[in-house]
Order: structure tokens, then sequence, then C-alpha cells
């Protein structure tokens, strides 16, 4: 039986990887599909250690290897800057960029219970690998071990996050 999978409050959509410069502004590593949306925050919430604080972004612009810069308010040097090395840029849950129908974010994914078109469980989602050709769901089995199922309608036939369900039907040897 499929249970209601619990939604994470928060999504981590960035991490602050250094300071730049001696103003206070920090670098950050994206860590969404979306990064584009680091340049159009008004605020963020910064997670350090067990400690989440909200500071509004006074400016953002793109940087060089994929890094954003963010200039947030209260941090005025580069001594508050490297305070925040390691520190996660969340958002609430419900700020979450839309995505097109049929798609789901892998934090929606993990956990869900792995069914067969019969009901039978195959076990539970554990990591979305993301190939060239198509993703792939690693699914922890109940008896140990993990199974590679690609992430293809053929195979894929339904997923329902609000009952934490993806019903499958694997093409022959599969799961062996």
């Amino acid at each position: 039986m499929a249970r209601r999978k619990e939604r994470p409050e928060w999504i981590t959509i960035g991490v602050v990887t250094a300071p730049q410069g001696v103003r206070g502004v920090v670098r950050v590593l994206p860590l969404t599909d979306f990064p584009d949306r680091l340049l159009n925050l008004k605020r963020v919430f910064l997670l350090l250690g067990e400690s989440r604080t909200e500071r509004r972004v006074e400016r953002a612009s793109p940087h060089s290897r994929g890094l954003f810069l963010l200039k947030l308010e209260g941090i005025g040097d580069r001594n508050a800057a490297e305070a925040l090395r390691g520190a996660e840029i969340q958002l609430p849950r419900g700020e979450a960029a839309p995505l097109p129908e049929g798609a789901f974010y892998v934090f929606d994914l993990v956990g869900c219970e792995v069914q067969l078109l019969s009901g039978e469980r195959v076990g539970e989602l554990v990591d979305v690998l993301t190939t060239a050709a198509n993703d792939v769901y690693v699914v922890r089995r109940d008896e140990g071990g993990e199974v590679l199922i690609p992430a293809v309608r053929h195979v894929v036939k339904a997923i329902d996050i609000d009952a934490g369900k993806i019903v499958v039907d694997p093409i022959p040897g599969m799961l062996e």
C-alpha cells in the first residue's frame, strides 16, 4: 500500500561557495534547473547548520563558470560573506518554479514507492540519475540491492506524487 509522501517544506536552489571581493558579495553555485531565477529573487533564506535566516537580495548578477553573485542585505564585508560559506540558499516549497505537465522535481520523486502494474512493490525510489538520453530512477529493493529503471514512457506508466507512488512496467529482465 502506497503511503502519502510528505513533501519538503523548503527547497534548496543554490549554495554559497565563497566571498567575492571585500563588500559582502557572495558567489553562489546554483542547484536548480532554473539558475536564472537567482537574478530575480527579492529575498532568500540561508540555511547554515540548523539556523535559517531570511535576507533581502539587494542585487544579483551572473558570474563566470555558471556561478552567480548575490549581495544580501546586512552582509557588508568580506568577513560577513565568509561566514556564509556553505550556506544553502533556500525558498519555501510553494515558491518552486512551475514545471510543465509530466515533469517532476527530484525531491518530490525521492521516497516514492515503486510498484508494478500488478500492485506488487518493487522498492523505494532513492535517487534520480541524469543521463544524455533520459533520467534513470534508482530504486532500493526491499530484499536488498538496487535496480535502475529508465524514466521513459513505455516503462514508467504513472506517477502520483500526492500518493507517493510510481507505477512501472519493466522490460523483461530489468528487475533481475
